[in-house]
């Protein structure tokens, strides 16, 4: 409550100092008989210009990760291209809402904006789920330009978004699924029996595959590794891996070609971005398209990729990847994740197959132009 009389109580004080100005400039005006620009020497806002606003925006990540550091920056771009009238009050690391309250607070209208992570939602949102299906792409780059022109085109994308009352932003997935291991795993012989901490629907998958899945939170993989509880983990990707400092307890990594494991994305309550301005609706679309590229870039999860395969060698684990016959032996074993996807989708009313063959389409649309940093030849 009292963060929405904050926000109340700052919206009120910046329209007065907008009327208080635009006061002062008119008597200026007056006397002086000549137009005065205002700061930074650009023209004065046309009549029926937006007015200055303030949203709420909350997250589950920490301000300093790399995902949480690149959603700030995104908002910081949206009141540049709004020349400072839209701001953000951004919330991180679960000070406002968590992860599994994510979407009821941006759906009953408590924070304006929330970055969802579409997993913990099955009923609300399974036909993003297609885009963990193993196997499909290993880039962040296509996945979150497949899924973002589904969101933008696609009738069911759209309908799903209307009926948890909210509008998508933008998709911010995080890159692939990463392997760290006790023991040296470059076969499917060599991943059986292993004790492995997984998660979800990686979990189903690892028991196709052969392993022993293992529950434990990202936190409690480290002591696991140290005490032999788990021979490896999965689940998570090798940035946070590394946050977690796996490298110093485990001796090797492995990219399995596995692809996505979860996608979230940049949600904002529908009613509020409704009565948005047109031009505050324009700077959402201009930033994110420039946003997608930029998150792939050296400067964001390409670099911080690099960086954590860096980490990895320094600290004497060794870096495996598996071969391209040894890939598809895996996807061959995960199959039948297809099949259950389709029959999941349909089973909560969409058409399966429809979405499959879209994401399907859309993936082989962009994978040419991909962007993202890869370890694969």
């Amino acid at each position: 409550m009292k963060r929405k009389i904050g926000k109340i109580l700052a919206l009120i004080l910046a329209l007065a100092m907008a009327a208080a100005a635009a006061g002062c400039q008119d008597q200026t005006q007056q006397e002086t008989g000549a137009d005065t620009p205002p700061p930074g020497g650009s023209s004065a806002p046309a009549e029926g210009s937006p007015e200055p606003m303030e949203l709420v925006f909350a997250t589950h990540l920490p301000e300093t990760a790399i995902d949480g550091a690149s959603l700030k920056y995104f908002f910081e771009e949206v009141t540049k291209e709004t020349g400072g009238l839209l701001t953000f009050d951004c919330s991180f690391a679960g000070a406002l809402v968590s992860a599994t309250n994510s979407l009821e607070a941006v759906s009953k209208g408590l924070v304006d904006i929330a970055f969802v992570p579409e997993g913990f939602f099955e009923t609300q949102f399974y036909p993003t789920f297609v885009a963990t299906i193993p196997y499909t792409t290993t880039s962040e780059w296509v996945t979150n330009k497949a899924l973002h022109e589904m969101f933008e085109t696609y009738e069911p994308f759209r309908q799903m978004c209307d009926e948890q009352g909210v509008v998508n932003l933008g998709v911010v997935a995080p890159s692939e699924l990463s392997m760290c291991s006790s023991k040296k795993i470059e076969t499917l012989e060599d991943l059986s029996g292993v004790k492995i901490r997984a998660m979800g629907a990686v979990n189903a998958d690892m028991t196709k595959l052969g392993a022993t899945p293992v529950g434990l939170q990202a936190s409690e993989i480290y002591e696991a590794l140290e005490r032999k509880t788990v021979n490896a983990a999965t689940g998570l990707p090798v940035t946070l891996a590394v946050s977690f400092k796996l490298q110093e307890i485990a001796d090797y990594f492995i990219f399995t070609g596995y692809g996505m494991y979860t996608t979230s994305s940049i949600y904002m309550n529908k009613e509020v971005y409704n009565g948005l301005p047109e031009a505050y609706k324009q700077a959402f679309r201009t930033v994110y398209d420039r946003f997608v590229d930029e998150y792939s870039s050296e400067a964001w999860m390409g670099g911080a990729l690099k960086d954590s395969v860096k980490a990895i060698e320094e600290a004497g684990s060794e870096i495996i990847v598996l071969s391209a016959e040894e890939r598809a032996r895996w996807a061959e074993k995960l199959a039948d994740d297809t099949k259950e996807f389709v029959e999941t989708a349909d089973s909560y009313g969409y058409n399966g197959q429809e979405i499959l063959e879209t994401y399907q389409a859309l993936v082989e649309k962009y994978a040419p132009d991909d962007i993202a940093y890869q370890l694969y030849s």
